[in-house]
């Protein structure tokens, strides 16, 4: 019998009773083990291809300004004992608690950040860790798409193209990778919960890989899994099932109750910063088209909605200016739309009741792909480009299972020509110039397809090697073409850790602010190591080299302080900014650089320097900056007392990154060069003291007469809602943990 008779034999309807699989037999076991590491190592492999053109691809953007300097210093943070909740010394990029994308309570993700502590190289740890969870993200999509029905051999296809769809390639893996780590964790969630929903799996698994994606802190994880329950539990109410769509029910709250303490102080800390918006608009912005899906077999197709253009950085070696699309992010694998006539599409007539959670999956996806550019907390639609794709790959996996067709080849072969053709075609259109990266793309697919075809009528085991191949071949054109997304900021940082702390470490002293911006930088020396980057450091880059600076990268800001220092989220400054300094604060008698305790000033050079205020003078001079220093350290070594007036004597001043406690006589006000984030709290000898707001948001307290023996104050902080959060996280884990013992025990009684 041929491949094709058999395909056709197996489109029988099968029966929709929702039957729990046999156990599976040792040799099968085995066998499914072997495809999965290799999975593992394909996808290890081809996830080096884009360091081919660009050796700091997985370096770029937000994972150099922002992810991979933080998570070195949290690393290093979690060597020392340390949780780190609160990193006053980053300012307005320092509540980590707040900023919910940095995994506090993710244990996977905190090991990571042990990992980058430890090596030598930020990009090669971006690097490490972008491929572990492209690994992770393909694994998840096979036990996905074998749990839906796909044989191993199309689920394994299918796996080991999606990681590399150009969303999850040039956005997720490249620059927002909090996005895809937690993308990486939903296809588990989505397997796991539906086999607890078929009886074949403990809830436990599903809670913990609940928990595992919602953790990472990026809310479109939570989304995400919040349609995962809502497509699985849709599928058990088909069936008829009540009793396991409340287990589907008490599996989500179980999830939700425990990851509560994830966005809470997000939420509780919004109105003091950037994050304050909310509600339904639609400005056009990072907003696709359906008609773009036509294009995702296209490798070279750049849609043309309204996207990022740093303008800023115009004087950037390499940089292309934005505007719209640079990438191929609609892109998904190469052989979708050209293989389509040759499957059985028929096969998804079966078992509807079954899968009809993945058209759930797929129209609440596709429904807001194209909603609006805001819909209360989420933006910019097109970050659910990845989600949409992943019940079109399960459907594909389904389909391509039953083996690839070959009668009637010479309407086939029309069809797929024309599919390729439009692709490439719609690829031209888009941009025009140069043409013959689409003639090159689109030839390329012809050639896998008729490969594919040729093998799959006399060596049809060999079907998934061409098909795996081509999703390697294909993303070596892609990332020759489009090495880097040039959307988003390059940056060019440096990231060897011991020569970044040569350069700066002992060359800036104390707290230390950088006056100026990318434009300011870049007329005198080009950003990279070796020009602007030998001078400054922008972001929390500036802090792996061990400088106590008040720029940091901030995805929350902090309004009062980034106002009052006219500061980006990335830590750029205004120029006027040093003229600012030295003006008195209302409700003080000194200037905001004693407020801010400030040691060190770097200004980017201008035509003429400007003098040093009293009491600082000029300690050097480059091309790209002035360097400014204080004559005499500020009071208080050991804390963050930076200012008192009245009748107020400090004996002592000692701080942590979460505590300060200080002594004093007499009375009067005081000033703490650290932000006033919502959690913290302030007592005088054990009586709660109010917090006020001082110059540019940092903590004033307005001090009651002290005792004879002198009084202490005492400032804390906790996150707002851990009090709440935690423990419902704690009595949400027991409960998830009393659940699977009790199934399990159960299981084992019938």
């Amino acid at each position: 019998m041929t491949l094709t008779e058999r395909d056709d034999l197996a489109l029988t309807e099968a029966p929709t009773e929702f039957i729990p699989r046999l156990p599976a037999r040792p040799a099968s076991r085995w066998r499914g083990l072997g495809i999965g590491a290799a999975i593992v190592v394909v996808v290890a492999v081809i996830a080096q291809i884009p360091l081919i053109n660009n050796h700091i691809f997985y370096y770029w953007d937000d994972s150099a300004a922002q992810f991979l300097p933080e998570w070195y210093r949290m690393g290093t943070e979690l060597r020392a004992g340390h949780w780190p909740l609160l990193d006053p010394s980053m300012w307005m990029g320092g509540n980590i608690a707040a900023e919910a994308m940095f995994g506090l309570f993710n244990p996977v993700s905190l090991v990571n950040f042990v990992l980058v502590s430890v090596l030598p190289d930020l990009a090669v740890a971006a690097t490490i860790i972008k491929t572990e969870f492209l690994v992770i993200l393909a694994i998840g999509v096979y036990l996905l798409a074998r749990e839906y029905g796909a044989k191993p051999w199309a689920a394994a296809v299918v796996a080991t193209a999606l990681p590399f769809t150009g969303y999850t390639l040039y956005f997720d893996a490249q620059s927002w990778v909090a996005g895809l780590m937690c993308f990486a964790w939903l296809p588990f969630v989505w397997w796991a919960t539906r086999r607890y929903a078929r009886g074949t799996l403990n809830p436990l698994v599903a809670v913990v890989f609940g928990f595992l994606a919602v953790t990472t802190g990026n809310p479109y994880g939570a989304l995400g899994v919040i349609v995962v329950l809502l497509a699985v539990g849709i599928e058990t109410l088909a069936q008829r099932h009540w009793r396991r769509f409340w287990g589907v029910v008490v599996v989500g709250a179980t999830i939700g109750i425990s990851t509560l303490a994830v966005f809470l102080p997000l939420v509780d800390s919004a109105a003091v910063t950037s994050r304050t918006a909310s509600g339904v608009l639609n400005d056009w912005f990072n907003v696709p088209n359906l008609g773009d899906l036509i294009g995702l077999s296209s490798p070279t197709f750049q849609p043309q909605f309204r996207t990022f253009q740093p303008d800023s950085l115009t004087q950037v070696p390499g940089f292309v200016p934005g505007g719209s699309l640079t990438v191929p992010v609609f892109y998904v694998a190469w052989f979708l739309l050209p293989l389509a006539p040759w499957l059985a599409w028929p096969a998804l007539r079966e078992r509807l009741r079954e899968r009809v959670g993945v058209a759930v999956f797929a129209l609440a996806y596709l429904m807001l792909l194209v909603g609006p550019s805001q819909l209360w907390l989420f933006r910019w639609p097109a970050r659910l480009t990845e989600y949409a794709t992943l019940p079109i790959g399960i459907a594909f996996a389904i389909v391509l299972s039953r083996g690839i067709r070959t009668t009637q080849p010479l309407r086939r072969v029309v069809a797929s020509a024309v599919l390729i053709g439009i692709g490439g075609y719609l690829a031209w259109a888009s941009t025009p110039t140069p043409s013959k990266r689409h003639v090159a793309a689109t030839l390329l697919v012809a050639a896998l397809l008729a490969a594919t075809i040729l093998v799959s009528r006399w060596r049809p085991k060999y079907v998934a090697v061409v098909l795996v191949a081509g999703t390697g071949l294909t993303l070596g054109l892609q990332t020759m073409l489009y090495p880097a997304n040039d959307n988003v900021t390059p940056w060019f940082f440096p990231h060897n850790v011991a020569q970044m702390k040569a350069t700066f470490a002992n060359r800036y002293a104390g707290n230390t602010l950088e006056v100026g911006d990318l434009p300011d930088y870049a007329a005198h020396a080009p950003l990279a190591p070796g020009g602007a980057w030998e001078d400054v450091l922008l972001g929390n880059s500036i802090h792996v080299a061990g400088v106590d600076a008040l720029n940091s990268y901030s995805g929350l800001s902090y309004t009062p302080f980034g106002d009052a220092m006219c500061m980006t989220y990335y830590g750029g400054t205004c120029p006027d900014l040093y003229g600012r300094l030295w003006q008195s604060q209302p409700g003080t008698t000194t200037d905001l650089a004693t407020i801010l305790r400030l040691r060190t000033v770097v200004v980017a050079t201008q035509p003429k320097p400007q003098p040093a205020s009293p009491g600082w003078s000029i300690q050097q001079q480059t091309p790209i900056v002035t360097v400014y220093r204080r004559d005499t350290p500020p009071p208080w070594p050991t804390g963050r007392l930076s200012w008192s007036a009245g009748a107020v004597t400090v004996k002592s001043d000692n701080a942590t990154s979460t505590t300060e406690r200080t002594t004093y006589t007499g009375s009067g006000r005081v000033e703490f060069a650290t932000l006033d984030w919502p959690g913290w709290q302030a007592t005088v000898d054990g009586r709660t003291l109010a917090i006020q707001q001082g110059p540019a948001g940092v903590i004033q307290l307005d001090l009651p007469e002290a005792s004879p023996q002198g009084s202490t104050i005492s400032l804390t902080f906790t996150p707002p809602g851990f009090n709440t959060g935690i423990p419902l996280m704690i009595i949400a884990l027991l409960f998830a943990a009393a659940h699977g013992i009790l199934w399990q025990v159960k299981r084992r009684a019938s």
